[in-house]
């Protein structure tokens, strides 16, 4: 559950949940093709591999052995179900390094070596088994790295993949009522599943339904002549429930057929880029970007053509090695060709030690934020490292202003860290320390009856997006029997979002722990689905949706009935402070968790209307999307 949302201005609901700007995916595009596997049976995992605890996403058992040796560099572990933590049989998976490529194939419990044919910066292209959703980043631009060095062996990796699960879609009109013959098209696929794509268009039948398999945070799109086409994203609610409504909107004239936007990416000062990755995202208010719709990789003269896509304004983007990224603004679909310029990147790096004992850590995930003003980061790029050493580098950072955030399992997230990335030539250093996270365990039943729900997902809420789905970031897990379960590596104040068949979900917030600390047992109850109801999310709240504007927080939304629509707050106020503590030192994510918590009480907001500030305790309410 680590694939949400939208980049750019981010609005959270508090209270709500609130919908980020997710389009679609485009037509087929040429791609290399997988190169062919070479299956061979991998080792058996060692006695001491015992399954991991629920929870945690990955591990490394043993970084290296006590005596190195001259041996190629090897890669041991499992490839194991992100939903039950069991070994996932068959599966195969591919590594690349500069244009060559070594597959292997795992055993029966999903045990792998990988024997790295030459020393270097190795990328994880693709992990697939039948049954679950495949990760295959278009060739070359894997988020994931494994550095190997004569000697290194590293043992103990996990890699997760999703099981295919099949939901039950539903197409229906303003009123509800069933809409036959629409087309859906599945979106938001393209960044782990260019190389295998996942099948994306679908027909709603008499009574409305198609059934479709995608992973969290993809969004479908159901379109019917007559009217505006509604969208749906592909939460962990609808995951637990196996179902997805998608509303249409009303009748409207047609918006236009789908076209291409098309163009050229360049070294700025040389020629053409071949291998760049091309995205298109939609761009909304503000600048806002949402998930990445349509992407491509250059051909030999740094030709690319981002197919299918539906009328509106995009933002282009395009990527390259040691080159720093270039966009181009409110695009339209068949308009002339783009020239994407790219100069050279700059550089930073860093290493990741544990705060206490000094050590490196490893495995971790860099996320690395182009800071655009005190409240507003943006997503430059994540990578996840398998290396012992702990450390990593990115050449392709855009110079300026930054900020950046490590996770790692079962430590919690850092803080962000402030850096400047420097001009090219130039690097700049910015090393992490971890500490322990906070572990929580609880119980999740039904409402009125008490029993305890099996197979209840739950995740914490956090916006560490954009790192590899394979190398989940923020802890999960996933209930027994007895309904029990246990979340690792978490930060000093999160939310908790849990979400079971058959009932509504609920985020609990406000919650808190320092680094170590055991707390719970937490009982999270949740309430059944009705006949005829459509599963919801409820937490405690004040109804507020909220976006980074300046030095506040400006609202952009309140629920009737919420604490803050009981004080007066309105749609254009700004959030200044949150329990004294000004919003820029917090930032969004900060304000939210701090603004979240138990119902029946409540928050200290300072609250600006034009030329008017003044303080409002609001009170917290169980809220209803």
């Amino acid at each position: 559950m680590t694939r949400s949302r939208a980049a750019g201005v981010t609005a959270f609901a508090i209270g709500v949940l609130c919908v980020a700007w997710l389009f679609m995916r485009p037509g087929s595009t040429a791609r290399p093709p997988l190169p062919a596997h070479a299956p061979r049976q991998a080792p058996a995992a060692s006695p001491d591999a015992a399954p991991p605890p629920s929870g945690l996403p990955i591990r490394l058992l043993a970084p290296a052995p006590a005596a190195p040796d001259d041996l190629p560099a090897t890669f041991e572990g499992r490839v194991v179900s992100s939903a039950t933590g069991q070994g996932v049989p068959g599966a195969d998976l591919t590594f690349s390094r500069a244009g060559a490529a070594a597959s292997v194939h795992a055993g029966a419990d999903g045990a792998f070596t990988f024997a790295a044919p030459a020393s270097g910066r190795w990328l994880l292209a693709a992990v697939t088994a039948p049954g679950y959703l495949p990760f295959a980043p278009e060739w070359g631009h894997s988020p994931v790295q494994l550095d190997a060095r004569p000697g290194l062996h590293v043992r103990g990796v996990e890699l997760h993949l999703t099981p295919a699960t099949e939901l039950a879609g539903r197409v229906v009109d303003e009123r509800g009522g069933p809409v036959a013959g629409a087309r859906v098209r599945l979106l938001g696929t393209s960044d782990e599943a260019a190389l295998v794509p996942l099948a994306d268009r679908f027909t709603s039948g008499p009574d409305g339904r198609f059934t479709f398999a995608a992973p969290e945070g993809a969004v479908l799109e159901a379109a019917a002549p007559g009217r505006l086409p509604g969208r749906a994203e592909v939460d962990a609610l609808a995951l637990a429930n196996r179902r997805l409504t998608i509303a249409l909107g009303p009748a409207h004239q047609p918006l236009g057929e789908p076209a291409a936007i098309a163009g050229k990416v360049v070294a700025k000062g040389g020629g053409p880029l071949e291998g760049a990755l091309v995205a298109a995202a939609p761009e909304g208010p503000f600048g806002s970007g949402g998930a990445v719709t349509a992407q491509a990789v250059t051909g030999p003269g740094g030709e690319f053509s981002l197919r299918d896509l539906p009328p509106g304004a995009y933002r282009v983007t395009a990527r390259a090695d040691e080159r720093a990224p270039a966009s181009a603004h409110r695009v339209r679909p068949g308009g002339e060709p783009l020239l994407l310029e790219l100069e050279a990147g700059g550089r930073l790096r860093g290493c990741v030690r544990d705060a206490a004992s000094g050590a490196p850590v490893a495995p971790f995930t860099a996320f690395v934020y182009e800071r655009r003003s005190a409240l507003r980061l943006v997503l430059q790029r994540s990578v996840s490292v398998v290396d012992p050493g702990g450390c990593w580098a990115l050449d392709d950072l855009t110079p300026g202003p930054a900020a950046v955030v490590v996770s790692a399992p079962r430590y919690a997230p850092t803080a962000e860290l402030p850096v400047e990335i420097p001009p090219p030539g130039a690097e700049a250093v910015r090393d992490a320390a971890l500490e322990p996270g906070g572990t929580l365990r609880g119980r999740v039943v039904d409402e009125a009856t008490g029993r305890p729900l099996a197979g209840a997902r739950l995740s914490v809420e956090g916006t560490l997006e954009g790192a590899a789905s394979t190398f989940p970031s923020l802890a999960q897990a996933t209930t027994g029997a007895d309904g029990a379960f246990l979340l690792f590596g978490l930060p000093r104040r999160f939310s908790v979002f849990a979400a079971a068949e058959g009932h509504h979900a609920r985020i609990v917030g406000g919650l808190e722990t320092a680094p170590g600390d055991v707390k719970g047992p937490l009982e999270i109850r949740l309430r059944a689905v009705e006949p005829g109801e459509e599963p919801r999310t409820e937490l405690a709240g004040v109804g507020l949706q909220l976006a980074a504007h300046g030095d506040a927080l400006s609202v952009t939304g309140v629920l009737a009935g919420g604490g803050a629509a009981e004080m007066g707050i309105q749609r254009g106020d700004e959030i200044l402070r949150v329990e004294g503590r000004p919003v820029t030192e917090l930032g969004l994510a900060g304000a939210v968790q701090l603004i979240r918590g138990p119902e029946g009480t409540a928050v200290r907001l300072t609250v600006r209307r034009a030329d008017v500030t003044r303080d409002l305790a609001v009170p917290r309410r169980l809220v209803r999307g």
